[in-house]
């Protein structure tokens, strides 16, 4: 009872510290809940809960923090949204610090300091929604600035990464639009060991996104990303990989098509698909394209139909998938996904097709 009261008594305080100075509190928040079944007896469940706090102190100085619940912090550290292999047994997962900033927008432009978080080229495909092919989702503390206009905006970053103590990394993006419809952005950015030498310490990525819409019906994004990493020894050459990801979506009244393709081009074949370290994606190649039909603004279906290459130089490990789906929309940014899967195996062992079912939870706030 004494740490409830101590509680309800700093949450009072905290309220009143907030009315006095007329500050503005709001959150944010994506959760997403799946339960998967593998009709062998066994059972997955995976979670993630990102949640993000601002507290706006006037119309140029605001705070943010941000927290996450992940199946990566769990202690086996498997599983991820969606259709994973977490334990069931550790869905009780435990919020972790995910970072801080505060911003101070003003007309020389944005400054950020604090915990930063990026990513680019993210996929629009569902099973790697939460991934990206031009970098990673990477952390560090330090400045970002940000300026420009809706025609051509730059951010620039500097900081500490969250790998070791003796590594940082800066980077940048270039935004340009085109039109009311188009955008072509630029992403680049090195992060490495200051203790070591640039051909056996540093990775550089760079990359593009083209976003553009044509009419109504038709949109398209485009991807390109490189990534020269370090290499074992200065005698060595220094690995590079080179990804592209194709996403066009059609719709047209009741009626929708979105696809993507996806090819890893992996000459010195650095790349492990037992741990990947550069795409975190578990294919070199895949295509995927889904027809879909709404019935109403509450429910509609969708047939994905796939090809995944695990290793494109490897010929007996591609597989086949077929996984329909209903897609329930109880109110605005709330989503319940019901779907089954055959997985048929291109291998030379003949291995029997794979069926699994599964129920997804997703909401955004």
């Amino acid at each position: 009872m004494r740490i409830r009261l101590k509680s309800i008594a700093i949450i009072c305080s905290a309220t009143a510290v907030l009315f006095a100075n007329d500050l503005s509190v709001t959150f944010t928040g994506y959760l997403d809940a799946d339960a998967v079944a593998d009709f062998k007896g066994k059972y997955y469940a995976n979670t993630e809960l990102d949640l993000g706090m601002t507290a706006t102190f006037s119309e140029k100085v605001s705070a943010h923090v941000y927290t996450t619940v992940n199946n990566s912090y769990s202690p086996s550290g498997s599983g991820n949204v969606p259709a994973g292999i977490g334990q069931p047994e550790e869905r009780w997962l435990n919020v972790k610090f995910d970072g801080f900033d505060i911003t101070y927008a003003s007309k020389l432009g944005t400054f950020t300091v604090g915990d930063i978080v990026y990513q680019y080229g993210r996929f629009n495909y569902y099973v790697y929604k939460r991934f990206s092919m031009i970098t990673n989702e990477n952390f560090s503390r330090g400045v970002k600035y940000g300026v420009g206009n809706d025609k051509v905006f730059t951010e620039l970053q500097v900081g500490i990464t969250d790998l070791d103590n003796s590594s940082g990394d800066i980077q940048g993006t270039t935004k340009f639009g085109i039109g009311e419809k188009h955008s072509l952005a630029a992403y680049y950015g090195i992060r490495g060991s200051s203790l070591k030498s640039f051909e056996t310490g540093t990775d550089f990525f760079a990359g593009a996104e083209y976003l553009g819409a044509f009419g109504d019906a038709f949109k398209l994004k485009l991807d390109f990303g490189l990534q020269n990493v370090k290499s074992e020894s200065k005698s060595e050459d220094r690995p590079t990989i080179m990804s592209l990801l194709l996403e066009p979506s059609f719709a047209l009244g009741k009626f929708s098509v979105a696809a993507t393709g996806f090819l890893m081009i992996d000459p010195d074949t650095i790349n492990s698909l037992a741990a990947p370290l550069y795409s975190k994606v578990f294919d070199e190649g895949f295509c995927y394209i889904e027809p879909g039909y709404t019935f109403n603004d509450y429910i509609s279906v969708g047939l994905p139909i796939e090809v995944h290459a695990r290793e494109i130089d490897v010929t007996n490990d591609d597989e086949f998938w077929i996984v329909p789906t209903l897609y329930v929309y109880p109110a605005k940014n709330v989503q319940w996904w019901i779907w089954g899967q055959m997985v048929n195996y291109f291998r030379n062992s003949h291995e029997d097709p794979a069926f699994y079912a599964g129920s997804e939870i997703i909401v955004t706030f």
